[in-house]
């Protein structure tokens, strides 16, 4: 089993890496081979909205460290995807790659009618965990209808750490306060439990 993670967070060992590093250890655990990938420490560029990716879906042609591992992504059992609050919303670094997502998506005709259909060039059956942290509890409502619509757009199993409909590893945290994550026991235990259970 292969889990991937992706740390939109511009902050080096922040709390959200942190929490990414708990889910991956509990996974690891359960013998799966795990990966994170610091967007911060990449070439990623935004999406240009060129199109390219709707003559061979599912393959972005940009010229960057982010295209390749959109490939990798297809061959994972799961992804986990993790940002900080910023202004109320994702992370740039997070942004850019959710926006990129774009190359899986397309339209086919129907043999019949020939009317056009939404496609996704994406495996469908995978796991799929949403971890923030932010410096307090405000409800940015823009946050459930994002990850619910990547989970829908790219066919994946939710993997819920909480009864709400809304799949996240939540971590709310004193401001700037990098080891927040760290200091909180109970959550950083969460976060490897639902790493473990990841695993088949």
């Amino acid at each position: 089993m292969k889990v991937m993670a992706f740390n939109g967070s511009p902050r080096k060992g922040g709390n959200t890496q942190t929490l990414l590093e708990a889910v991956l250890k509990g996974a690891a655990s359960k013998g799966a081979e795990t990966r994170l990938v610091n967007l911060r420490e990449l070439n990623v560029k935004g999406c240009m909205g060129c199109d390219a990716c709707k003559n061979e879906l599912g393959k972005c042609f940009q010229k960057d460290d982010l295209s390749p591992l959109l490939q990798e992504m297809k061959d994972c059992d799961a992804i986990v995807l993790g940002t900080p609050v910023y202004w109320f919303h994702v992370a740039s670094q997070f942004k850019a790659l959710v926006d990129r997502f774009y190359c899986f998506y397309g339209w086919e005709p129907v043999p019949d009618t020939g009317e056009l259909k939404e496609t996704m060039a994406f495996p469908e059956g995978k796991k799929f965990v949403i971890v923030t942290s932010r410096g307090d509890q405000e409800n940015t409502k823009a946050f459930p209808r994002l990850y619910e619509h990547l989970s829908e757009w790219l066919g994946v199993i939710a993997v819920a750490m909480q009864s709400s409909s809304t799949q996240f590893v939540n971590h709310y945290g004193s401001m700037n306060q990098k080891d927040s994550a760290s200091d909180d026991s109970d959550l950083m235990a969460r976060a490897e439990s639902l790493g473990a259970s990841l695993a088949p």
